[in-house]
Parts: structure tokens; sequence; C-alpha cells
């Protein structure tokens, strides 16, 4: 029994600290730091601490006063030294630091003093002392310290005038609860004792918790301020002072980083950004959309909560618990200020084209039926052919119907590539100036067709200039919005570059039947080149799906006409009438 009594004693405390350590539970990762808390418990401030009273029983004090009174101060105030030394330490980081910090200097003297004074004379009863003394005493010597490490924690993340009030806070809090367990429990025996001992204890384990929790709630203020929500500003005043920099995310990231180390970072940012889009997403639900629409949206969010799983689970429970509490998803206030904060610093992953939707209740001035039918229209486009139609339909919130009077000019040749145009009702004429400045005609493009597409991916300058022919109405895509489209949604930018990759194995195609045509031209087989009605010479072949009529006939029109000139100046030349 003796033996098993001081196994108990033991084992509970060093499985505590061993839990602490292996699991991470708190997030500190710092294994020397936890262990040095449990050594000076154990043995600096437990042999100090008998030391101290020993001296005090010689001066006369009596052993009443002493375990009532005298010892739980000295004892406590011993206890805070290593934590008083950590605060100025990068590894005491904030309050929960400070708790697990303090947990450790209590299990570890609440260890030597079980080992050292209460089993040695318990005789018969070893067995019930170790269970008993390690159920509650224990516990209280953990709760006293683990409050003193608390109130440091609030010590190192205010700025506060009243600041150093949270040491004496503390280390008052931890004498009081000893001072108080001491005197109860000496009054008390046999089972009303081991109830209340463990009561006190477990009370103590509640207090810490429920601090903990205050101390999260007070860093969500702090967050928030970063923020600007406790800035007594309207929100276009709000959002000015984050855009001078007051408020960022990569503060609240570098601060996080401190937390929990920056190798933690990547994970925290992804997590905060997924979680952003669930709820970006989650407001698109409300806007009046076709089911296709609503379904893609639904799975879109589906998808990201797994995301959410699998990187909550990658992270440890304390930096779950930080995160669920200073950035709750539930907080629309918080939410909406965090989703402009990470959209300013993560513009490629946060759903900004949503957001901005949202603002401007663009996409409120047409029907779901409407945007549908858009939807069918870009997927005529080249450059959206290999897009999903639900993706064409969101991004169909964004056009704008625009009407213009004949002769109104779209834009002009030189000008940005800001905009593509599809033609509801009139017609758009392309043409250039010549060096004199006379307008050259290239085309007229009718009801249906599109201009500008490419002006969306590249912006460049456009080649030429567009005009109203007639009373027009078009569709208008800015090249701003789509860009703020695509940069959150990589399967559109996949299915874009299928297409771009498709137009660059055509051009390579293209050289290459050209280079054959040279080739038959240069050795005078000129009816081989001759031809429009098939898109086959020599061993090249174009697939018609892959370019236009149109093009094809450009193409064999000109080798045609270049091969029709050559052949009648070889027989010019061969009959001498050169």
């Amino acid at each position: 029994m003796t033996i098993a009594a001081y196994l108990i004693a033991i084992i509970i405390p060093a499985l505590v600290i061993y839990l602490f350590i292996t699991l991470d539970v708190f997030g500190t990762g710092k294994a020397n730091t936890i262990l040095l808390c449990a050594a000076w418990g154990a043995v600096a401030a437990y042999q100090i601490a008998v030391w101290v009273n020993n001296a005090v029983i010689d001066t006369g004090l009596s052993y009443e006063t002493l375990t009532k009174i005298t010892a739980p101060i000295i004892e406590e105030i011993l206890k805070s030294l290593i934590l008083l030394y950590l605060i100025r330490q990068p590894s005491f980081r904030y309050i929960v630091d400070g708790a697990i910090y303090g947990i450790a200097v209590g299990m570890g003297f609440a260890l030597s003093e079980n080992l050292f004074v209460y089993l040695p004379g318990s005789g018969s009863a070893v067995l019930g002392t170790a269970i008993s003394r390690t159920l509650s005493t224990s516990l209280m010597h953990a709760a006293a310290s683990g409050l003193v490490g608390l109130s440091l924690g609030r010590l190192r993340r205010t700025t506060a005038a009243r600041r150093n009030v949270w040491p004496v806070l503390g280390i008052g809090l931890a004498i009081a609860l000893h001072v108080i367990y001491n005197n109860v429990v000496s009054e008390l025996n046999g089972i009303m004792l081991l109830l209340v001992a463990v009561g006190t204890g477990i009370g103590g384990g509640v207090l810490i918790a429920w601090q903990i929790n205050q101390g999260l709630l007070e860093e969500k203020r702090r967050f928030s301020h970063t923020l600007g929500l406790d800035l007594d500003v309207s929100t276009g005043e709000r959002k000015a002072v984050q855009q001078l920099g007051v408020a960022s995310m990569e503060t609240i990231f570098r601060e996080l980083g401190e937390f929990f180390g920056t190798e933690h970072i990547t994970l925290i940012r992804h997590l905060l950004v997924v979680q952003a889009n669930i709820g970006i997403l989650q407001n698109n639900l409300s806007s009046p959309v076709s089911d296709r629409l609503r379904a893609a949206w639904l799975a879109e969010i589906t998808e990201y909560r797994a995301e959410i799983e699998r990187t909550r689970n990658t992270l440890n429970a304390p930096v779950r618990l930080f995160l669920q509490t200073v950035f709750p998803g539930d907080d629309a206030t918080m939410q909406t200020a965090l989703n402009e904060e990470l959209a300013r610093s993560d513009p490629t992953l946060v759903h900004t084209f949503d957001m901005f939707m949202r603002v401007s209740e663009l996409a409120e001035t047409f029907t779901p039926e409407q945007l549908a039918a858009f939807a069918q229209r870009l997927s005529h486009i080249q450059i959206f052919k290999n897009v999903s139609l639900a993706n064409l339909e969101n991004l169909s919130r964004a056009i704008s119907v625009q009407s213009f009077d004949n002769g109104t000019l779209l834009f002009h040749e030189g000008a940005k590539g800001d905009a593509m145009y599809l033609i509801e009702d009139g017609q758009i004429d392309i043409f250039v100036r010549d060096q004199a400045g006379q307008e050259k005609p290239l085309r007229t493009f009718e009801p249906g067709s599109v201009v500008g597409e490419f002006s969306l991916l590249d912006g460049r300058p456009r080649s030429a200039s567009a005009r109203a022919n007639g009373p027009l109405k078009v569709l208008v895509l800015q090249r701003e919005v789509f860009i703020r489209f695509i940069q959150s949604r990589p399967k559109v930018v996949l299915a874009m570059l299928q297409y771009l990759a498709e137009k660059v194995r055509f051009t390579t195609t293209s050289v290459e039947i050209g280079v054959n045509w040279m080739t038959q031209i240069s050795a005078g087989n000129y009816a081989a080149v001759q031809t429009t009605d098939t898109h086959m010479t020599g061993e090249i072949m174009l697939e018609p799906d892959e370019i236009s009529e149109q093009t094809v006939m450009l193409v064999e029109d000109i080798f045609s006409a270049a091969a029709s000139k050559l052949h009648e100046r070889e027989q010019t030349i061969r009959t001498g009438t050169a």
C-alpha cells in the first residue's frame, strides 16, 4: 500500500506535466520551460519554503497560525518567483502560457509536499492520503499558481496605465485561495474533508478556465481595435484609417506568430481565408439566382468546410480555441471587417468579386432567368467555352446594360482595353486611321457578336476604334471586375488557360502549314496551294473545331493569292514577255 501510495503521488502530477509537453495542450511548444517551472516548484520553491517556515516556527509563531495564514503567503510568493522571471522571456507570450507555467509550478510544489510531508506521517492511511491529497491539494496548488500565471499573462498583453496591478492581483488571489483552503480543511475530516478539498481544487480550475476565456475575449477586443471596429467613426472613415495602415492583417498575423510560432501562421492565414470565403458565399445565397448557381455555391461551401476541418486537425487545440474565440464565424461585424482586411492582404484568395457584387448591388438588376441567358451567351465566346455555366452565371452578375446613340465612340485606337461588349441590338463599326487621318473601315459587328473579349485578359491598348452604327444596346463586362472574379477562382483560370493552349496549338499548326505551303511554292508546286475546298495541304491537316471558318478562308486566300501571282510571274518569264 505504501508503494502504491507513493506511485499515485508521483505518477498523477508527472502524467499531467507529461501530457502538457507531449500533447502540447496549450500550444506553448516550450517543453524546457514547462519542466523548468515544475522543477522550480518541486525543488527550489518547496525547499526554500521549508527553510522559511521552520525559521518562522523558531520565532515562536504557532503551527496553526503558520498553516492557516503565514505558510500560504510564503509558499505562493516563492512559487511566483519563477513566473515573475519568465514574464520577461520570449517563451512567455500570452495568457495561456501563464496558465500552463503556473499549473506546472503548482504541480511540482504539491508533488514534493505530498512526498515529504503528508505521506510519511499517514501510517496505515497512506493510500487514502495519497489519493485525497492528489485530488485536492495538488489541484489547489496548481490553481493558485495558475492564477498568478494568468495575471502575468494579462500584464504581458496590456499597455494600460494600471497594468502593474495584475501581478499584485494574481498573487493576492493565489494567497486567498490557499488561505481559504487551509482554513477550511483544518476544520473538517472524513468524506466531507475530501469533498471540500476536491471542490476547492476544482473551483480553482473553473476560475482558471473562466480567466482564460476572459483573456481570449480581451484578445478579441484588441484585434477588433486593430481592425478599427471600436473606433467611433463611420464605415467609410474606418476604411480610410485601415488603408492608411493603422489596421492591417499583417499586424494581426505578426502578433499571432508571437503567440503560436511563425510555423503556424500559414495554416492560420489559410483557415481565416477559408472561413471568410464561407461567409461570403453564405451571403451570396440570399441573392436571387438560379438553382444551378445556388447549388454550385452550396457545393463550394461544403468543400470549404471540409477544408476547414482538415486545417483545424493540423492545428493544435489552443490555436483552434483561440481562433474560435477571437475570430468567431458568427460575429458578423468582426467577420465583415476581417474579410475586408483579408481581401486587401490576400486578394487572390478571398472572393473579392462576390464582396464587390454585394456592396454594389449590381446583380440585383437582373432576374435569375436573365443571368442564365447571359451565361449561355458568354459560353459561346471562345475564351469562355471551357468555363462552366455556373461560373459564367456568377460572372454575369457583373454585366451592365448600356445604350449608345448613332455615331457614339465606344473606344478609340490606343486606349486601354478595359471592357468587353456583347451586342444586343445594333451594330459596331471597327476602323483605324491612316497616317493622313483618314478612316479605314475594318469590320462591322452584328447583334450577337462580341467586341474586345481579349481585353479582359491582357488589358493592352486597343488596336482599332469602335463606333456605334445606329442605335446600339450592349452588355458590358468591365476588365477590373473580371479580374476580381478570376483571382480567387483557379478552376475558371484553368478553363481559360485550356482555351489559350488550344490557340497556341492552332498557331503552331498554322505556322507548320505556312512553312509547308512556302516549300510547295518555292518548288513551283502552285496547284497544291491554290485550294478553297479542303483544309489539308501536303501532310498537314487543320482540325475544323480548333479554328473558325473565317480564319481558314483568310489563311487560304492569302496563300492562294500569293501562289497565283508567283505562278503568273513564272509563266511570263518562261514565255519571254516579262
